[in-house]
């Protein structure tokens, strides 16, 4: 059996709605690395420069907006009209145990922007070089961190069946 024999089968024996938190994980995490992979690269110039920060939210905006829309295109095209039917009651008790998980994320991810926002305001740093708007840089972590993790909860619970746990 060669790999698109193999591809065929597995999205023939997988859900719809698993092939579609499995794109929309894979989307949020390739729009991390690309957020992740500009801060790496960024000189000290960029970095304190309002103008490149804003063009880098904006380039993650614009990829999340584009990629999702996409995705969803083309998983509607796809599929047999499963959009329109309802979550049973086992596919909803799955989805908010993925947002328990996100919520939690989210919010240790505000509590940390708060905490380094009145660090930088005091003016004290625990690193010896200091990251400029270092807290919108924690919340948008944690925001995709977030993401990730309700996507990826939902994926190991449904496919695991362990939703109460």
């Amino acid at each position: 059996m060669d790999n698109k024999q193999k591809l065929i089968q597995w999205l023939q024996e997988t859900s719809f709605r698993e092939i579609t938190l499995l794109v929309d994980f894979l989307v949020t995490a390739f729009i991390g690395y690309l957020y992740i992979n500009q801060l790496i690269n960024a000189t000290p110039e960029q970095l304190a420069s309002m103008t490149w920060l804003s063009t880098l939210l904006l380039e993650v905006i614009v990829y999340s907006i584009v990629l999702m829309v996409v995705s969803y295109v083309v998983l509607a095209m796809i599929s047999d009209d499963e959009l329109s039917k309802p979550m049973d009651v086992r596919e909803k008790q799955i989805n908010l145990v993925g947002y328990k998980y996100s919520a939690i994320i989210l919010q240790v991810g505000v509590m940390l922007g708060i905490v380094q926002y009145n660090l930088d305001v005091q003016g004290f740093a625990f690193m010896p070089q200091s990251i400029p708007h270092l807290p919108l840089h924690v919340l948008l972590v944690a925001f995709l961190l977030a993401e990730l993790a309700h996507y990826g909860v939902q994926l190991y619970k449904g496919r695991t069946g362990d939703i109460y746990e």
